[in-house]
Parts: C-alpha cells; structure tokens; sequence
C-alpha cells in the first residue's frame, strides 16, 4: 500500500504509443482484482500525468526484472505438478526361438514400481513449499520496486525544491549586483563590490547546473524501474507533504514477503529432510508375466505349455543409506530456520531505525522552522537594511554572510524533510504496508 496522506503527483510525457503487455497464465496464481484495476488505471491515464500510486502500479506492470521474476511462479507451479507421482509402468516381452528346431519361448511381463514409504507425500509437499516461496519472492520482489519508486520520487522532488531555491538566490543575487553595477556606474557605489557580487551570482548559477546533474541522473534511475525506455522524457511535479509521524505499533512481520519467503523457504528445507531419510528405501516393483513355450517332449512330439507368474523386487539398503543426503537436508533445514529468525530481527531493527530517523529529522525541521530560519531572516533583512543605509561598520561582506546563513537554514530543513520522506518509506516497508 502507498504512503498514507496526500501525497505528490508524479508526472512524464511520453509520445504515444501502442504497448502489449503480457502476463502469464499460470495455474494456482490469482492476480489481485485491486491490482489488475491499478494497472487498467496506469494504461489508461492521460500521457505525461502519474501520481504516486500509479506509477508504481505501472512499473509493476511494466518493469522488466519483474516481468521475468514471475515466471518463476510458473516454473515452481509445473514443479508441483509433476512431483508426487508414481513412475510408469513397464512392459516387458521376452522371445527365445531355438535356431535348430521349431521349439520358442515367448513371454510378456508388466511391472509397477511403487514407494514403501511417504516419499509421494513428501515431494509434493516439498514442491507446495516451493511454490510459496516463488510467489513470496515475487511479492518481495514488488514491494523492493515500490519502494524504490517511491524514494526516487522523493529524491527528485526534494532537487526540485533545492533548485527552486537556488533560482531564488540566483534572482536575489542579480538585482543586488545589477543595483551595485548601476551605484558604481553613478560613482555613488564600489566598483568591487558590484563585481563581488556578480561573482556570487555565477557561482549560484554553477550550483544550479549540478543540481541539474543530479536531477538528470535520477530520472535516469527512475526509467528501467517504470520499464521506460531511455528516449523517454520524465518529468516529476509536485511537492514533498508536511512531515507526520505514522504510528508505530510493531512490524507485521506475517506481512513481509521477504519473512512469507523465508518460512516457506525454511519449511520446504524441513519437508526434505523427511524425504531424504524416506529415499533410503528405494521403490519397490511388482509384476506379473505370461510365458508361452513350446517344446519337443519325446514321444509326443512339440508341446505347448503356458506359465503365468508374479515377480517382486524390492533394493535393500545395505551399501547406500542416504547418510550424505540426510546430512545434507538437516543442515540446510537448520540454516533456513536460522536466516527465518535473523531477517525477523533485522526488520524489526530496520522498523526502529528507520522511526529513529525519522523522529530526528522532525526535530530538525521543528527547530529551523520554528527558531532558526525566523531568526536567520530577520538578521539578513536587518544587515541589507543598514547597507542599503550605508551604516557605518556593515559592510557587504556581512550582507553576504547572513544571506549565506539563511539559505543553508532553508537548505537544512528541504533535507531534513528528504530524510523523514525516505526513512518513512522504509519505515512503512519495514512495517509490512
């Protein structure tokens, strides 16, 4: 599920085109009614116009990793289908014709092989397990996309809000330089500094092209995880929303897909060691068979005689007891176990730090907002002032310096609100939503 709240609107324009999406149809897997309706939604939304939600139900649709990712449901889907099964049955026939005479032997058999333990139980519930863990891996796999989705989105956004700033300072910078140009034109002004402050606008101006750098690499994240190709032109429109604490009763972890992996994972490794200790016992056969055979029986000449008879076969284990296997199958079913029990511990320390993070980045915005940035304003609109003025002592120098304060108080509080957006995101990831 998405961020709770208003959140921005993600936008790119495409030129249109016609798009085929294919998704298998395997058998035991149900896509969500909610999920093919997001999709719909994507496909059919105005070009150039996402929100949050949608772009990340068109990635899920459209992403190429994913794509590929979920036939492997289908591969542990046939799996299952040909596991706990009995081996086919033999037919067997037999001819041996005497090269001297006219006396043969002709016999049919027909043999079943059949397991003495629960080995047919155990495979297919080995394969049951296999599926779930493919199907949880994919689900992994979605929630991984959307969250990355979604940190893009705040991270560009956050880039917008900086380089809208930096054209603000930009704009500040050359109404003051363009003010001293003229004073120094009119001999009323410093020639130096008029140039000083033409300096700091070119320097703003640099500023500003490597956020457009940044802003650039970014988008080109944010393609292959939409499934975009790189021709694609993407543009992203909104603004980060105010900054609120989520509650935080404990992770979900019967929610994580990667946890819902893990235990399948752990259980399939369970089932195998059964099956591995009923192998020790091969399959047994049984058959039945029909002989024909003519024969010369002195004095009455060729005789026919017919035999049927039965046939059972059953490998005993007296060299090959499965030990290696068996030893084998309780080592891997212990380390599932072990990786099910540290993953719980690390997404409940994911959940912890992440609230952490976000905790303190609240603060910070708190104490720029409420206390630093006023104060930081007020002693810049009081330094310009008394310039403007030309007090005695203020010099532009010190203009410069306040000004510089309160642009980094503003740039303090844009990334403590990136910090809180991205750790709340994986805050709600960590939580199972």
């Amino acid at each position: 599920m998405g961020l709770p709240g208003s959140f921005p609107c993600i936008a790119f324009s495409r030129p249109d085109r016609a798009g085929v999406s294919y998704q298998p149809n395997f058998p035991m897997l149900r896509i969500p009614i909610f999920f093919c309706f997001l999709c719909l939604n994507a496909a059919a939304a105005p070009a150039g116009s996402f929100t949050t939600e949608s772009a990340v139900a068109h990635a899920l649709a459209h992403n190429p990793d994913l794509l590929a990712a979920r036939f492997s449901i289908g591969e542990a889907a046939g799996a299952l289908r040909a596991a706990g099964r009995l081996s086919n049955p033999e037919l067997e026939t037999d001819l041996k014709p005497n090269v001297r005479g006219r006396e043969f032997s002709f016999s049919v058999g027909f043999a079943q092989r059949f397991p003495l333990t629960q080995r047919l139980r155990l495979e297919k519930a080995v394969s049951q397990a296999g599926l779930a863990t493919a199907q949880a891996e994919v689900r992994a796999g979605e929630r991984r996309l959307a969250t990355s989705v979604r940190s893009v989105a705040v991270k560009i956004l956050s880039l917008r809000a900086s380089r809208d700033l930096k054209e603000k300072q930009i704009a500040t910078s050359r109404e003051m330089s363009a003010a001293a140009t003229k004073l120094a034109a009119s001999a009323e002004g410093s020639t130096l500094e008029a140039t000083q402050l033409e300096l700091e606008t070119q320097q703003l101006s640099l500023d500003l092209l490597q956020l457009d750098a940044e802003l650039a690499a970014l988008t080109g994240q944010a393609r292959p995880l939409l499934g975009l190709p790189s021709s694609e032109t993407i543009t992203f429109t909104g603004a980060l929303p105010e900054a609120t604490l989520p509650d935080h009763p404990g992770p979900d972890l019967t929610s994580r897909p990667e946890y819902q992996a893990a235990l399948a994972r752990s259980e399939a490794a369970r089932q195998n060691v059964a099956l591995a200790k009923a192998n020790r016992w091969e399959d047994a056969s049984i058959g039945v068979s029909a002989e024909l055979d003519r024969a010369n029986d002195a004095p009455d000449g060729l005789q026919t005689d017919g035999l049927i008879g039965l046939r059972f076969s059953l490998p005993l284990p007296f060299w090959n007891k499965n030990e290696g296997k068996i030893e084998e199958a309780e080592a891997t079913a212990a380390r599932t176990g072990k990786e099910a029990d540290a993953l719980a511990a690390n997404v409940r320390a994911e959940a912890a730090a992440a609230l952490g993070e976000m905790t303190a980045a609240r603060r910070i915005m708190d104490e720029t907002g409420k206390n630093l940035l006023p104060k930081a304003r007020e002693i810049e609109a009081k330094f310009t002032a008394f310039h403007q003025q030309s007090q005695p002592g203020i010099q532009l120098a010190d203009v410069l310096r306040a000004r510089e304060k309160r642009l980094a108080i503003e740039q303090a509080a844009l990334d403590a609100l990136r910090t809180f957006h991205l750790a709340r995101i994986r805050f709600l990831a960590a939580m199972g939503q």
